[in-house]
């Protein structure tokens, strides 16, 4: 069977809704994800055979038209934070995205199909091992995310993270394309597929079975931390950075008052929820804070985890995020801060260490400094930020609370360095108001469900506006706060110390694809060598 273009052109395009659709709250339809990866496997070993001159513009413009279609139906609400960040980073990761399937066709051609396959399954893996720790760092599309919404599926993140669930749909997909490629190309009976199609049954219904009973048979160890969580819902363009700080403070503290208790252990706050920066430098002078701590010695001393734009003062430029004020006579940095207040006690201090990219970061800027001015401006702390240096986590009493600032809950591996280190809980603070009431808040709120079973703790999420929830450590949602409501709520979570497999050892499975992947390279380039005469007309050569 040859195809035609229109054949590809097709291809593409229903490959890549597929996988748009599949993904959480774009359509959901997760299924969809273990046969949306056939169309692309099978329009690059059919590239294979188109003349030199054709097979890189057409294993590019095809490959790029299902990632382009791809990446616009799942993140396309960037438009409402930024109509150019959303241009930039959609064309972007599709293009980077594309750069696995050149590795895979060279494999394909130099050491066969069956090869190639093993080959194509963990340069996806290391593509998005490697998307996790570079500049244009972005893994909120990692195949693995899919099935945030569906905790009862993935109980075996534990073990292996996310990466796990990206193995798992690439690897389905690499058999269902050879069942299609064994009677679609080849002429094969479908009785002769069995073998394959035993593969693919066990394939899903093992992950699957493992997973449900882990979900019905894990039991969380009672050891009760009582919390309160806070959505002030300011509007991120109209109010948050508009009305002033003491009447959202008071906003806040009202609604935490309400849900208050005797035994309550922490109250916290979104991202921001500090919206005029503060001097990390003199806090206890800092009248948001004095009024912070007047209102928790009043109630019982309670302690708060809020988040705040702060700045420090330096003598010398500290990092590229520094700029250097006349008026002060010193170099600022500007961070996106978590605070630990206790009324009693010195302020503990979080820097942010994963910042969005455009919005908190430039790429590339300590070799073009001058892209600089062209960060996104979203107000609060946007345009640059100086980072965390290590994960710290905050000590209130005798629990540790990771404080893990919006964007850091899609690093399941850098989460993973709080729990190792001792967090009870999950805090993250977010502000999802930027995107308006589209899926971007949603899919970012799923990601906390995953971390909460790569981890086993239990997950506190306050929200300025979008979801604030709280999480059990099977990743299903106790209680929530819905996109633009103002409230809170009072809940018990339990601690955990166990430490999963995840934790200890890492991304294993990201890891070892890396080391295959070289390994495969080098042994298809030396393939490459020997059977084109290359190796024989050099010896020639020499003689």
């Amino acid at each position: 069977m040859k195809l035609k273009p229109i054949h590809y052109l097709i291809l593409a395009l229903a490959g890549g809704l597929g996988m748009g659709f599949a993904f959480p709250f774009t359509g959901g339809i997760f299924p969809l994800a273990f046969v949306s990866f056939v169309p692309l496997i099978i329009m690059n070993v059919q590239i294979n055979d188109w003349s030199k001159g054709k097979r890189f513009f057409g294993r590019f413009l095809y490959n790029y038209l299902y990632f382009l279609v791809f990446n616009a139906v799942t993140t396309w609400w960037i438009y409402y934070a930024s109509e150019g960040g959303m241009y930039m980073a959609v064309l972007s990761n599709s293009l980077l995205m594309t750069l696995p399937f050149f590795f895979f066709g060279f494999m394909t051609r130099v050491l066969g199909e069956n090869k190639g396959l093993l080959g194509l399954l963990v340069l996806w893996i290391s593509f998005e091992y490697a998307h996790y720790f570079w500049e244009l760092s972005w893994p909120w599309l990692s195949f693995g995310h899919v099935f945030g919404n569906h905790p009862w599926i993935i109980q075996w993140y534990e073990y292996s993270g996310v990466t796990g669930g990206s193995f798992w749909v690439v690897m389905i997909n690499i058999m269902v394309y050879m069942i299609v490629r064994n009677i679609k190309f080849r002429g094969e009976k479908w009785n002769i597929q069995t073998p394959i199609l035993m593969f693919i049954g066990l394939g899903l219904a093992i992950p699957i079975l493992s997973s449900l009973i882990i979900y019905n048979t894990y039991e969380e160890t009672t050891d009760p931390v009582e919390l309160v969580i806070v959505q002030p819902n300011y509007d991120a363009y109209t109010e948050k950075f508009i009305i002033p700080l003491p009447d959202q403070l008071n906003t806040m503290f009202e609604l935490a008052a309400n849900e208050l208790t005797d035994s309550t252990d922490l109250i916290v706050c979104p991202e921001t929820a500090i919206s005029r920066r503060v001097n990390e430098d003199n806090l206890d002078n800092e009248p948001a804070i004095i009024a912070i701590k007047s209102f928790l010695r009043a109630h019982h001393n309670v302690n708060m985890l809020i988040g705040a734009d702060g700045y420090r003062y330096f003598r010398e430029e500290k990092s590229l995020a520094s700029f250097y004020s006349e008026g002060a006579r010193a170099w600022i940095e500007n961070y996106n801060s978590a605070f630990l207040i206790d009324p009693n006690r010195p302020v503990q201090v979080y820097h942010k260490a994963k910042p969005v990219l455009g919005a908190e970061k430039v790429p590339f800027l300590g070799w073009f400094p001058s892209l600089k001015e062209y960060s996104v401006e979203l107000g609060g702390t946007s345009g640059m930020i100086g980072l965390g240096e290590e994960p710290i986590n905050m000590v209130s009493g005798d629990y540790r609370f990771a404080p893990l600032i919006c964007y850091e809950s899609v690093y399941g591996d850098y989460v993973s360095y709080f729990t190792g280190r001792g967090a009870d809980i999950l805090c993250v603070i977010t502000n999802d108001g930027w995107w308006q009431d589209t899926p971007g808040y949603k899919q970012h709120r799923s990601f906390s469900q995953i971390r909460a079973i790569e981890n086993r703790r239990s997950v506190a999420r306050s929200a300025n506006t979008g979801i604030s929830c709280a999480i059990d450590q099977c990743g299903e949602i106790i209680e929530e706060i819905g996109w633009n409501q103002r409230g809170a709520f009072n809940v018990i979570l339990n601690r955990n110390k166990e430490i999963t497999f995840f934790v200890r050892y890492g991304d294993v499975i990201g890891r070892l694809s890396m080391f295959l992947t070289l390994a495969l390279f080098i042994y298809a380039i030396t393939t490459f060598l020997r059977t084109s005469g290359f190796t024989e007309k050099a010896h020639l050569t020499r003689k």
